[in-house]
């Protein structure tokens, strides 16, 4: 039988967001939230809209505004201990609340995090719990922030205006700094991940302020990403200098272990040699050896109390905006020691 060449195919909102070059959540806001939306880009999405002849679906739209007893999270590197524990802590408050949790691992890409996004909307979830992968654009979480509720985790976006639950990285690196310091350690550097994660910039933030409070200057102030393979290949750099450092803060726990795993490789003793301090208290930092001094600041808390937050934005008991901040603590084990 020959198709009915009078019949017009029906376009669907993704057909739209590829003929103006934007996420299907941005057509979305253009249909339910125009002003959430830049003119510019209203403006193409609706040449793009009338090109196609496009019309929404209205079943769907209804349906959309009723609850699905599913939350959407992403998160950058699930390979990454911190992040797991983030996740048990989300989905222990959302499982006991009778809703389900759908995780996305963006693997540190931005595309592939906005993709997630775009695909969590389309299946309606009722919130989202978002930790960023380096890269993001405060338009891609502000356009799903206009559709449903979102707590952003453990990093934030300058810009950004919603619930987030974040440590206080500054004060935690400072602790770490304050304790090599009364083991006389004077030589201090500081292995990071991405400055352009908040994370990141505040430890870094932290530790200089830190030095400068006891008149010291940063031996190196090394920057990449918060891997295995990232610290082990800031550590070789430090220790190849000729003035090497006698202490190392790292800017996550990862960091800290590939930094004592080069220090073995490079004939350097932790911690006769060289002392280590971690950040995040990661479930392996004490099973490390020698076992990890490192700053503590529970991801399952985190993670806890982000769902605690999407659940009172769901059930409509808040409106409110609000930033909860946890305080670190410092944790003294066996990889840091008197300075040599």
């Amino acid at each position: 039988m020959q198709a009915n060449p009078t019949r017009r195919a029906r376009f669907t909102i993704a057909d739209v967001a590829r003929r103006a070059g934007v996420s299907v959540g941005t057509v979305s806001n253009v249909l339910s939230n125009p002003r959430a939306v830049r003119a510019q880009t209203r403006r193409r999405v609706e040449v793009a809209i009338a090109e196609l002849n496009y019309r929404p679906n209205r079943i769907a739209q209804s349906l959309s505004r009723q609850h699905t007893n599913i939350v959407g999270m992403v998160v950058p590197d699930i390979s990454n201990p911190f992040f797991s524990e983030l996740m048990l802590g989300v989905e222990h408050v959302l499982n006991a609340a009778d809703y389900a949790v759908v995780f996305g691992n963006a693997h540190d890409d931005a595309a592939k995090q906005r993709r997630y996004f775009d695909g969590f909307r389309e299946r309606r979830v009722d919130g989202m719990v978002i930790a960023i992968t380096p890269g993001t654009e405060i338009e891609d979480v502000a356009s799903v922030g206009a559709d449903l509720p979102v707590v952003m985790v453990d990093r934030t976006l300058s810009g950004w205006h919603g619930d987030e639950v974040v440590g206080d990285n500054a004060a935690g690196m400072e602790m770490a700094v304050a304790h090599l310091y009364q083991l006389g350690h004077r030589r201090l550097a500081l292995v990071n991940g991405e400055t352009r994660l908040s994370t990141a910039a505040q430890r870094s933030e932290g530790f200089e302020r830190a030095l400068r409070a006891r008149g010291l200057s940063p031996v190196l102030l090394s920057v990449g990403s918060f891997t295995l393979e990232s610290g082990f290949a800031q550590a070789a750099q430090l220790f190849s200098m000729a003035q090497r450092p006698t202490g190392i803060c790292a800017g996550n726990d990862l960091l800290a272990m590939a930094v004592i795993a080069a220090a073995n490789e490079y004939g350097l003793r932790v911690p006769e040699d060289l002392s280590v301090v971690g950040y995040d208290d990661i479930t392996y930092a004490r099973l490390v050896s020698p076992s990890l001094t490192t700053v503590r600041q529970s991801a399952y808390s985190m993670g806890t109390e982000a769902a605690r937050l999407l659940m009172e934005r769901i059930s409509g008991r808040r409106s409110s905006d609000r930033v909860t901040v946890l305080r670190p603590e410092f944790v003294v084990r066996r990889s840091a020691g008197p300075a040599p």
